[in-house]
């Protein structure tokens, strides 16, 4: 069944694709970033760059400004705006289709009341 949105006609089945598509990839990265962000920590809180002059310099070269845990970080906000923004879409579409099923039942009944 199509459904009329902007003068578009929008076909549910592939919007409910999409964000299925959209909601199995959001879980992948929820489930598999804690997991490689906690491998990165570990291998970080390990200090396999020595304590050497070398080591440190490469330490410090490394971890400039933030490195890997600012990576880290932004991955995690990242995931997390992947997830919002899917639960956000999903609503903004159940909204618009509750709009739409609201306006075509009172214009339904408007034309019967004339």
């Amino acid at each position: 069944m199509n459904e009329r949105w902007d003068g578009a006609y929008i076909a549910r089945s592939v919007v409910d694709r999409g964000m299925s598509a959209w909601s199995t990839n959001a879980e992948e990265v929820n489930r598999t970033l804690p997991r490689l962000a906690g491998e990165v920590e570990k291998n970080l809180a390990a200090a396999p760059w020595g304590a050497g002059a070398e080591g440190d310099a490469f330490r410090q070269a490394h971890l400039r400004d933030g490195g890997p845990v600012e990576m880290i970080n932004q991955c995690k906000r990242l995931g997390e705006q992947i997830v919002d923004a899917g639960d956000r879409l999903r609503q903004a579409i159940d909204n618009t289709r509750q709009t739409d099923a609201d306006i075509d039942h009172d214009l339904t009944r408007l034309t019967r009341e004339v």
